[in-house]
């Protein structure tokens, strides 16, 4: 449960107006809103001037962050829109007034700046479909265009270094760096180096170390290598999704398959085979700053639907959610943003939109753009949700970089991932995570208590645990084809008898045990 201190809003009002003078009054518009990292105020002048207050959510809900890395996000987010400001053209909010600490008169950290103008582009879009309008290729395609632009811009903005800016008393530089991969879900606290990084490859390998940190002592959510959290794009209706929903939930809490060894050691070993095709990433050298350029440019770590504003006409009008953001590899700059939907790959349209903005922009300023394989950067768009494990069905991108190996890409990859379970750094890497392994008296104690929950917890739990039967008899990837099947059938407690001794009335594959020996790539 959250348990925040209420904010001084009195004091904050009276932030604002001391940075317009007395010639000016200022209230707070609404109550304070609270995203999943920072709680804020909007202010109005009686100009019809409008800022945002910003602070830290300092409770769980808010990522759990220990003040300490919200400083250096509020630092380095600060210096970045600085340094935006005053050597691009591209819309940022500007800062009026920061603290890092709670020791100012409002007793918390902040970013006092302009509101950005306009709608985020999601709120243009869900505007679009109340209109009627569902076809959002011509408005995703000008929007992508000006992405592309601003990247350009971006890549002027150069650094030795791969990190996150921060600002000195009359320069800026390159700290450790501060993107998601590093920090959020408890990253914060794995013992990796966090940068400044020479090369691409030190930075890319520093990535997978984080990730391995990760998989080795902090709770992988919803994360499950073989049975990926069904995804709504999967499923016909919004009942037949919440049923796969439910099923999952169900079939994950027995035996603590997400969070166990096996799962683990999965993800651990499908890492080790991505950190073979790292190479793959960076020129011959280990990846200096590429050719044509002075060192790494910049980029945003976000640039998601609502994190980019527009006017009516669809123009870019502010960028926001900098926090995160940090000198890259040019390769990754390149990577087309993925809007709408930033789990999913923008279309081949779209990218190809971006990429004819981005070197547009290069032609009219006469520059000469590194020359990039596209390949290269659609790998990274992989990568980059592999090592963050921040989608919902990691063996998507797993597959995708798989397919690069030198050596085993020919391969089904989950039998290379079996066979190297003999491997001895495997072993070794099982052994360490047997240490942390739980009682099996406490697992099944929260069992107990997940299904007491449901009106009929005893037949689900029953479901599930014949599911797990059927699953570990036959390897696959779960995709939306396995849970539609099993929830047509019937499952009283014959039935399942007679399904999983393979005597079932049921015909095909509407038996759940009727699975291909292969893995299935359904709903992937």
């Amino acid at each position: 449960m959250s348990s925040q201190a209420p904010l001084d809003l009195a004091a904050i009002v009276e932030l604002a107006t001391s940075h317009r003078g007395a010639r000016h009054t200022c209230r707070v518009v609404g109550e304070p809103l609270c995203g999943s990292l920072n709680r804020v105020v909007i202010l109005k002048f009686d100009d019809g001037l409008q800022w945002i207050f910003r602070t830290p959510r300092c409770d769980t809900t808010g990522r759990n962050l220990p003040p300490v890395v919200r400083v250096k996000l509020i630092a380095s987010e600060v210096a970045t829109l600085n340094l935006l400001a005053h050597h691009t053209n591209i819309p940022v909010p500007q800062v009026v007034d920061h603290s890092c600490t709670n020791l100012n008169s409002v007793g918390a950290p902040y970013i006092l700046m302009t509101c950005a103008k306009g709608r985020s582009f999601a709120a243009y879009l869900r505007r679009m479909h109340e209109d009627g309008v569902h076809d959002f290729s011509q408005v995703t395609k000008k929007l992508m265009r000006q992405l592309g632009k601003i990247c350009f811009a971006l890549s002027k903005v150069q650094f030795a270094t791969i990190g996150s800016v921060q600002e000195g008393s009359d320069a800026f530089g390159v700290g450790e760096s501060l993107v998601p991969t590093f920090v959020l879900q408890g990253r914060h606290g794995i013992p990796v180096f966090r940068g400044p990084f020479l090369t691409e490859q030190n930075y890319y390998n520093g990535l997978i170390d984080a990730f391995f940190g990760h998989v080795k002592g902090l709770s992988l959510g919803h994360h499950f290598f073989l049975g990926p959290c069904p995804e709504r794009a999967d499923y016909p209706d919004q009942t037949s999704y919440n049923t796969a929903v439910d099923r999952w939930n169900d079939f994950v809490t027995v035996d603590d398959k997400i969070d166990g060894v096996d799962n683990r050691i999965q993800y651990h070993t499908a890492g080790k085979l991505i950190q073979d095709i790292v190479p793959d990433f960076s020129p011959p050298d280990g990846g200096h700053p590429a050719t044509g350029l002075a060192g790494f440019p910049l980029g945003h770590a976000d640039l998601c639907s609502s994190n980019i504003f527009v006017d009516d006409d669809c123009n870019i009008t502010c960028i926001i959610g900098w926090e995160f953001s940090s000198t890259m590899p040019f390769a990754q700059l390149l990577i087309p943003p993925a809007v709408p939907n930033k789990r999913r790959p923008p279309s081949s349209a779209d990218c190809a939109v971006f990429r004819a903005g981005l070197h547009d922009a290069a032609r009219q300023a006469n520059v000469v753009l590194p020359s990039i394989p596209g390949i290269v950067s659609d790998l990274l768009w992989h990568y980059m949700r592999w090592v963050n494990l921040d989608t919902h069905c990691d063996f998507r991108h797993f597959e995708a970089l798989f397919k690069r190996h030198p050596e085993f890409s020919r391969l089904d990859p989950l039998f290379v991932i079996d066979e190297m379970q003999g491997r001895t750094d495997i072993r070794e890497a099982r052994q360490r995570l047997m240490d942390g392994v739980r009682d099996p008296d406490e697992i099944r104690s929260d069992e107990d208590a997940y299904f007491a929950l449901a009106d009929d917890g005893e037949k689900q739990r029953r479901v599930a645990e014949k599911l797990t039967d059927t699953f570990n008899l036959k390897r696959q990837i779960l995709g939306a084809d396995f849970w539609m099947q099993t929830w047509s059938e019937v499952f009283a407690d014959n039935e399942e008898e007679a399904c999983c001794s393979g005597n079932s009335s049921w015909s095909g594959n509407s038996c759940c045990c009727s699975q291909p020996s292969e893995h299935s790539h359904s709903g992937l």
